[in-house]
């Protein structure tokens, strides 16, 4: 892929990209350029190896970030593997281990309708400070909430109740919470920098999330106060309180939204669920059918666009066509980025602190793909 102006002088990436990704570099330092500020990381594994490593912008090789929704993927992985154990049954009902759930409104509940964002929990009718949230208030308020809908018969997403429906789950189903086990399953196994609650010993690694105010951005504020459906608790409080940017957020761990991580972490987790990485494999075949198999496809009553769910992780759509249909992962709505093609044998991860004006994967990102896509199909050959 060509392009005709290559990156200001002042912006430049620093770090390693093998072919055929070597133009990757130029790209991420333009992309850094053109969202005018902040910085940004970008890691390629291809079956089983790191391939590209860059940051640009100011990102030092240590920086962390926060994720957002990126979280849920990995969570996902997680309770996916505790199902595959037969430390979780995804097709029990939630009311088997969390009692208040037994209500008639709720007592087909599963946790894959959780996962696929079918619970009819989207939200909860009250509003939590950050602090109340950070020490669960929302556990008890999610099981007193009658859903929107009958769980299972349609799908909306769950921006901050999914965490906080899969942590009381495997918390009463297993005796530890989702952090715990991400942290001693997933993480600690394969070196991978990415926490759900920092530590003081990482806290001056975490890049600030910029928010520059835009007339979409103001837009998209107004049609989230006119849905029907209220937003998701973070949401709310950052109308009015830098919350992204708050030393509690950060601390604080929420299994939907709250995770840390850099761009080489994200690409090494989910290149663990393709295959081994020095060893480690996060998910067998069975697993990985588990997680990715469509769920949840069409309309989504709370985003208001079509877009597809596997079981915690999104599957390509209109917006995020990904590599193919075989792709899956998730995007956050800091702009971030994880997915893994198993057609391909790579996975991605993507982080920004740049916040983009219509949240989710922004142009950059989708700049980025165009590139990685081109380099693999006139490069690069497919797994059969």
């Amino acid at each position: 892929m060509t392009y005709a102006v290559p990156a200001p002088w002042h912006v430049s990436s620093s770090g390693t990209a093998d072919a055929p990704f070597d133009e990757l570099r130029d790209i991420l330092a333009r992309v850094v350029a053109a969202q005018g500020g902040g910085g940004a990381a970008l890691a390629i594994y291809r079956d089983g190896r790191p391939v590209v490593d860059l940051v640009s912008g100011g990102y030092a090789e240590d920086s962390v970030q926060s994720v957002f929704s990126v979280s849920k993927a990995i969570a996902a992985v997680q309770v996916v593997r505790l199902h595959a154990d037969g430390r979780l049954d995804l097709d029990a009902p939630v009311g088997d281990c969390w009692p208040e759930f037994r209500k008639s409104s709720t007592v087909g509940l599963t946790t894959r309708m959780v996962l696929a964002h079918q619970s009819g929990i989207p939200a909860v009718d009250p509003t939590f400070t950050l602090e109340a949230l950070a020490a669960g208030a929302e556990d008890a308020a999610v099981a007193a909430q009658e859903p929107y809908w009958q769980p299972g018969t349609a799908h909306g997403y769950h921006a901050f109740t999914y965490g906080t429906l899969i942590d009381g789950v495997v918390r009463r189903a297993t005796g530890r919470g989702i952090a715990e086990h991400i942290r001693d399953e997933i993480t600690a196994p394969l070196g991978a920098d990415t926490w759900f609650g920092i530590s003081d010993a990482v806290a001056d690694r975490v890049r600030p999330v910029l928010r520059p105010r835009t007339a979409v951005t103001d837009r998209v504020v107004r049609t989230a106060d006119a849905a029907v459906i209220p937003p998701g608790q973070i949401g709310r409080i950052a109308r009015t309180r830098d919350v992204y940017n708050d030393p509690l957020f950060r601390t604080a761990g929420f299994p939907a939204v709250g995770a840390i991580s850099d761009a080489r972490s994200l690409a090494r987790i989910f290149a663990a669920t393709l295959g081994p990485v020095e060893g480690v494999r996060l998910l067998d075949t069975d697993a990985l059918a588990e997680l990715t198999s469509p769920r949840a496809i069409g309309f989504d009553r709370v985003l208001g666009i079509p877009i597809s769910f596997g079981s915690g992780v999104q599957l390509p759509f209109p917006q995020l066509p990904l590599l193919g249909p075989r792709s899956f992962g998730h995007e956050g709505a800091g702009g971030s980025v994880v997915f893994a093609d198993p057609e391909w044998g790579i996975s991605v991860g993507y982080v920004t602190d740049m916040f983009p004006p219509l949240m989710g994967a922004g142009v950059g990102f989708d700049t980025l793909l165009a590139t990685i896509r081109h380099a693999l199909v006139h490069n690069g050959k497919a797994l059969s």
